[in-house]
């Protein structure tokens, strides 16, 4: 049976340059993005055009086998006694059996293609339009690449680069931190007042000894 895959609903692998994002045959501008949503979608697999034309063959023939094996059947019923009748019957059994298997292997397919595989799509769109799917059946891996795409927008960052490939699970990608702990600490008023006092301490609290020899 033919089937197809997310491949031909959208876009399944792309590159993020310092100011554009290239999404299978299309680039855009990362300040040309105007919109990007997150979608649920379903889609059938098998539901092809050759499995179409395939199940339709199949039950075509069903019918045929089916109508010639039951009135080869028939004859051989009404004239038991003659020559013929014992060839009708055999005919019969062999397009009865063969009417079974066609309806088995349509059925088959039927059921196939009513299947259903549900995905998600993130849906960018362009100023001047146009809007570039990219599929996937893992929501928080598109949730990450927007992201990170929506913090090219809003920061103006070029130094986020990188590429992803969805069929092969791969986002070489990685977000910078927007918030950096300092290296080195300020010393507190209170810590100041503290060591300046105790200075003060130390070189105000001489021992009274010395005082008297001097005198």
């Amino acid at each position: 049976m033919d089937r197809q895959t997310l491949d031909m609903e959208g876009a399944r692998r792309g590159e993020i340059t310092s100011a554009s994002l290239q999404l299978g045959d299309d680039t855009i501008a990362i300040q040309r993005i105007a919109t990007m949503s997150v979608e649920s979608m379903e889609f059938a697999p098998w539901d092809t055009e050759t499995n179409r034309r395939t199940k339709s063959l199949y039950a075509s023939f069903f019918v045929i086998s089916l109508f010639f094996g039951l009135l080869a059947l028939a004859w051989g019923g009404l004239f038991p006694g003659s020559g013929s009748s014992l060839i009708a019957l055999i005919v019969g059994c062999v397009l009865t059996l063969l009417a079974v298997i066609l309806g088995v292997r349509a059925a088959m397919f039927a059921r196939r293609m009513k299947k259903r595989q549900p995905y998600y799509r993130l849906v960018i769109g362009a100023s001047d339009g146009r809007q570039i799917p990219l599929v996937d059946d893992n929501r928080a891996v598109l949730l990450r690449i927007r992201d990170i795409v929506r913090h090219k927008m809003d920061s103006g960052d070029r130094e986020v680069q990188g590429d992803f490939d969805l069929d092969l699970d791969l986002v070489n990608i990685s977000k910078p931190n927007e918030t950096r702990e300092p290296t080195s600490e300020v010393p507190s008023s209170e810590e100041t007042e503290g060591s300046s006092k105790a200075e003060a301490e130390v070189l105000f609290d001489e021992p009274s000894g010395d005082l008297r020899s001097v005198t």
